[in-house]
């Protein structure tokens, strides 16, 4: 088997209290052929020697330490490192579910790309969410349709409830834009779709995501003038896939409603 079948991508900013869980949740459901590349972003706490003393006890897992520059510079920082066939990005306050990987890795076989249902944590409840129900394998064309209908939602904007082939990332060059304040992990989905012929569907949850009201998602619920800009930019984006694959008229009512929508899960 390749000795790095799959590189995690976990970026870290004062992850002190969860750390340590997110990453057995990882530890637990992979083999030698997987490498966990921790990137701690500049953490005043005690993140960097917490995952220094992973690292001791663990091969699979490698460091960086980096002054702060967001989590788009985290994750750029692991993809320059990273030796996996497929990449996996998870944040180090969630948890990845039992059997995440492995149902995650069987569904790209074949395809360019998996996405997966996943639950999202709030007020002591798990709420499962995903909109392909069933086993499913669609070619660009239905997958393309799909999107349209809520390109905004967790479900196809968020990173940690899919699995990437990396020679996407890396022929096309790929990487996270760090001028954003929010929405580079929508960029750089909408960037990798681009490339994309199959996509392959898990129906169960494979991520927990632990959602708080205090958060930077929530808060651009009310600042929606201040966002504006940001928002335009990821319309454009949003547009450019289509009109890159000739089908934007088809989908421009769509598409354009999502400037008016506000990115919270769906």
């Amino acid at each position: 088997m390749n000795p790095h079948v799959l590189s995690v991508i976990i970026p870290i900013y004062n992850a002190e209290k969860h750390l340590a869980e997110a990453l057995s949740s990882v530890l637990s459901q992979t083999g030698k052929e997987t490498e966990i590349i921790l990137i701690d972003d500049g953490s005043r706490d005690r993140s960097l020697e917490i995952c220094r003393e992973l690292a001791r006890n663990d091969e699979r897992i490698q460091v960086i330490s980096q002054t702060n520059g967001g989590p788009g510079a985290a994750r750029n920082a692991g993809l320059k490192i990273a030796r996996g066939e497929y990449i996996q990005f998870v944040d180090s306050d969630d948890t990845m579910t039992d059997g995440a990987i492995g149902a995650l890795l069987k569904s790209i076989q074949g395809n360019d790309l998996a996405i997966a249902h996943f639950n999202i944590l709030l007020n002591g409840q798990a709420i499962n969410r995903g909109y392909v129900q069933g086993e499913q394998n669609l070619k660009r064309e239905d997958f393309l349709q799909a999107l349209a209908k809520r390109p905004g939602s967790y479900y196809y904007s968020a990173l940690w409830n899919k699995l990437y082939r990396h020679d996407i990332i890396r022929d096309n060059d790929l990487r996270f834009d760090c001028g954003l304040r929010w929405g580079e992990d929508f960029a750089f989905n909408m960037a990798y779709y681009g490339y994309v012929e199959r996509v392959g569907f898990v129906p169960k949850p494979v991520y927990n995501y632990r959602r708080s009201l205090k958060g930077q998602t929530w808060r651009t619920m009310f600042t929606f003038g201040k966002s504006i800009a940001i928002k335009a930019r990821l319309y454009q984006d949003l547009k450019a896939l289509y009109v890159k694959h000739g089908v934007f008229e088809r989908y421009r009512l769509h598409i354009y409603r999502y400037v008016f929508n506000v990115t919270v899960s769906q």
